[in-house]
């Protein structure tokens, strides 16, 4: 049996009570609280409206953090391509890597030029 956490009503105390019906006394002010079947029913109802709330509320955290991170990203893209702009090297990189490889593979020995001699 799951518990749950309830206020006294005489002391507005928090105190932890089994999920089911049965009198329970207040760690607090010892005052002896009777958990009927109607309370639990209350209970029951808005604990299941607070979770529909809380689901509301994780929605949209959800939405709000997603758009920050795509904003977040945009600016950055923007200042890489404002900062490219002003670097003429910069567009010129992958050309240059890729000329570079070529470059490389050019020099090396083939397998055949050791019999050509």
């Amino acid at each position: 049996m799951k518990k749950i956490i309830i206020t006294c009503p005489k002391c507005k105390e928090k105190m932890k009570i089994m999920d089911k019906v049965a009198k329970y006394r207040c760690p607090n002010c010892k005052e002896v609280y009777k958990f009927n079947h109607f309370k639990r029913g209350i209970y029951k109802v808005s604990s299941f409206f607070k979770g529909i709330i809380q689901t509301f509320k994780d929605i949209k955290f959800n939405i709000v953090t997603k758009y920050k991170n795509t904003k977040a990203t945009y600016n950055y893209m923007k200042q890489m391509k404002k900062n490219m702009k002003k670097n003429p090297n910069w567009s010129n990189f992958h050309k240059e890597q890729a000329e570079a490889k070529k470059m490389k593979q050019a020099n090396k020995p083939r397998f055949w030029d050791r019999f050509k001699k």
